[in-house]
């Protein structure tokens, strides 16, 4: 081991064939942040790199600064071996937990600059893998959870717990000491329009979500019949509490997150929509 040379811990989240059978590899590391790494005989060698390089797996491996002994932010580093950190039988012998592993590490690596620690990023991509890892099937409930997670972690994930205008409590949820300096009482109790709890009634309009303004928008504050519309039982997933609404209602969550998502990274993820289609089925998987 070369004194320049470093070990890292480590997701594979892009590939790239190159040559015969060289691998020009990003990979989010613990110790580094995002890296990107140069693997001579990539495709071939199982000897030096187990499993495939997969991007689904957790690593372990050794890297030096490329030959023109440069480990400057941005260069290409050499990749020595990785081998298997954590076996995944279960994930790795199901296509389609593979499919919703490489979404998983699509969403982290758009939010993770180059060579900088994103210990809460790499965290949460790596509790995920754990979880498709496991016999049962996972949940609409484990993927909201993953995502928020993220786009928390980010910093850019929408206001769902208060009207983002006026900081009024999101129906259902009951307001902080303090939370609501300036802001006008709520109709009803704990932030819940008076007549119901399920964001629509005979009082008045329905709360909506708003990409433009950042999050929810109350009546008060010009809710349109445009926007998609929040359904106050989706406060028990935000919180991680209680049972939470009937699994067909957990899918329109996620798909309030979908033009967001698209709106803050300035393009479409396209793996999202199998991943949609895969926690669809019926059966096991």
């Amino acid at each position: 081991m070369a004194a320049n040379d470093l070990a890292v811990t480590a997701f594979v989240v892009r590939r790239v064939t190159t040559g015969e059978s060289d691998l020009v590899l990003s990979l989010l590391t613990r110790e580094r942040g995002k890296i990107d790494v140069y693997a001579r005989a990539g495709r071939k060698s199982r000897r030096r790199f187990q499993a495939g390089l997969s991007p689904c797996l957790l690593f372990q491996g050794m890297i030096a600064p490329s030959r023109r002994g440069s480990s400057r932010p941005g260069s290409l580093w050499s990749l020595e071996e990785m081998i298997v950190a954590r076996p995944a039988a279960v994930l790795t012998s199901r296509p389609s937990r593979m499919v919703v592993g490489q979404y998983a590490t699509e969403l982290v690596r758009e939010f993770c600059p180059p060579e900088v620690p994103e210990p809460e990023l790499f965290q949460h991509l790596d509790d995920f893998f754990v979880r498709l890892d496991q016999p049962r099937s996972p949940s609409w409930r484990d993927w909201f959870a993953f995502e928020w997670s993220v786009l928390t972690a980010a910093g850019v994930a929408p206001e769902l717990r208060a009207c983002v205008l006026c900081r009024r409590p999101s129906p259902g949820r009951r307001p902080s000491p303090g939370n609501l300096p300036g802001s006008r009482e709520p109709s009803g109790a704990y932030g819940e329009p008076s007549g119901g709890s399920r964001g629509r009634s005979a009082a008045g309009p329905s709360w909506g979500f708003s990409e433009a303004a950042g999050g929810l928008v109350c009546p008060s504050c010009g809710q349109s019949p445009a926007m998609p519309v929040w359904n106050p039982a989706w406060n028990d997933i935000l919180d991680g509490t209680g049972s939470g609404p009937e699994p067909e209602d957990t899918p329109a969550l996620l798909a309030l997150l979908e033009p967001w998502i698209f709106q803050v990274l300035n393009r479409k993820l396209y793996a999202r929509g199998l991943c949609r289609s895969i926690f669809s089925s019926s059966t096991e998987w």
